[in-house]
């Protein structure tokens, strides 16, 4: 049959359109339409659309059918990706692609103020990015590859924000501007939310830094999922999220913006960090009660993690820095009593076997770092970490047993005598000694779940 187009013409997305049409894949579609709509929009113009339909619908349709559907296919179809990018100016420029059954649409349109040369060659840069977006998002199981849509050049742009809808299966925001980058994603198993506070980077470590926190956290949300039974699925996306948002280098703002602040951390301070521009991260996952006996007895899984810095004083030399992570796992799940038998729990006696959990764990770690007219006074770390499950046994529908699991530890240690001794002085080899206790003392302090891990870190020696 043949397609039918919203207009005839000869340009770069009107060919890569005819030839992604015929794709047997829906994912297919959008094969090479990020990068040519970005360029598009780049030479100028104040809009642009297109679309081609492919159906036996619109094939056998009058010119009205086909304006329906043309009209359905730009607004209403069921893969969608919506791209905004705001300049430093003010302009706004927004950014459609659209596939379904019937066919392929896009548009562009600049929705307020002008575009300079400057403007176009910065949209047109992320041409790339937007086609590796769009090639993740496409994917079966849809996986994020937005990291470089996250880090903008600030020097010509101010903010964008992404919104991608791939039918009922999955829905993510991105948005990052000067002040703070976040994506979230929602899928029939939950939803997830990962911020990240763009004005505490310079608060942030080294790569390596950057990269040991990240591998990090990412062992510690997979503990989570696993302990509390969370979806992994949408725990992949949660950890690309996180990855992403925490792993590139930053584009540094415009010239002249920012007045130089009365308070910075130094670069020994920086290293002492968990090297991680401030965040919040949760994944809340669907609530269900699957027992009809026993409605109160809900499956549901919710984590929450955050690190904040404070940095304050009266002046430079008596500053004082305090880092504070935090994590919470709630959750709560049915398991049957044999492992390779499906639960499936009824109303009848017989399918009432099995056990349920319930989780409630918490962790915390804490890095106070002080000076006293420019001598370390303080650098203290307080970790924690508390593990509690509660767990219910049932056979033929009675409770046969309950038990209940708490563990919890504590540690409290100062590394301030330790770096005041001044030996890095009397060694040959003292600055590269004092750069590895930094980095131990950052180490140590990461975030930490585990009771167990929590009381290693109480006893593990760091060598000056």
């Amino acid at each position: 049959m043949p397609p039918i187009w919203e207009s005839r013409q000869g340009d770069t997305l009107s060919t890569l359109m005819a030839r992604n049409i015929g794709a047997g894949q829906m994912s297919e579609r959008w094969t090479g339409l990020g990068k040519a709509l970005l360029d598009q929009a780049s030479l100028g113009g104040g809009s642009y659309s297109q679309s081609v339909l492919l159906s036996t619908t619109a094939t056998q349709g009058n010119s009205d059918v086909q304006a329906v559907l043309r009209d359905q296919l730009h607004r209403f179809a069921s893969q969608r990706v919506d791209l905004s990018l705001t300049t430093q100016s003010g302009a706004r420029i927004e950014l459609h692609l659209a596939a379904n059954a019937d066919g392929i649409a896009v548009d562009f349109k600049l929705a307020q103020g002008t575009l300079d040369d400057d403007d176009r060659a910065a949209m047109s840069a992320l041409g790339d990015a937007f086609e590796q977006a769009l090639k993740g998002l496409a994917a079966q199981p849809p996986t994020l590859a937005l990291d470089g849509l996250m880090h903008l050049d600030q020097q010509h742009l101010a903010a964008i924000d992404l919104n991608a809808t791939l039918g009922d299966a999955l829905q993510v925001q991105l948005h990052a501007d000067a002040s703070q980058r976040s994506v979230t994603a929602t899928s029939a198993a939950g939803t997830m939310k990962v911020a990240v506070d763009a004005t505490s980077e310079t608060l942030a470590g080294s790569a390596q830094q950057r990269q040991r926190a990240i591998a990090s956290y990412l062992q510690q949300f997979d503990a989570a999922t696993r302990r509390g039974h969370g979806d992994a699925a949408l725990s992949d996306l949660f950890k690309d999220a996180f990855a992403q948002l925490h792993g590139g280098s930053t584009t540094p703002t415009r010239p002249g913006d920012q007045l130089a602040p009365a308070l910075v951390a130094d670069l020994n301070d920086r290293r002492m960090l968990s090297g991680l521009a401030d965040f919040t991260a949760s994944i809340t996952g669907a609530s269900v009660a699957p027992n009809p006996l026993r409605r109160d007895e809900v499956d549901g899984f919710d984590y929450q993690v955050s690190q904040h810095t404070s940095l304050s004083g009266a002046r430079q030399a008596d500053r004082s820095i305090v880092q504070q992570a935090q994590a919470r796992l709630k959750a709560s799940y049915h398991q049957s009593l044999q492992a390779d038998l499906p639960l499936r729990l009824g109303t009848d006696r017989q399918s009432q076997n099995y056990t349920y959990h319930q989780i409630d764990d918490q962790a915390d770690s804490r890095l106070e770092i002080g000076y006293r007219l420019g001598y370390m006074t303080q650098a203290r770390l307080q970790q924690s970490a508390s593990q509690d499950s509660r767990v219910s046994k049932y056979v033929l529908g009675q409770l046969v047993s309950q038990s209940h699991t708490p563990l919890q530890a504590q540690i409290v240690r100062d590394f301030a005598v330790q770096l005041q001794d001044g030996k890095e002085a009397r060694v040959a080899d003292g600055a590269y000694r004092r750069s590895q206790l930094l980095d131990g003392i950052s180490a140590l302090g990461l975030l930490q779940a585990d009771p167990d891990q929590v009381r290693r870190n109480g006893t593990q020696l760091l060598n000056d």
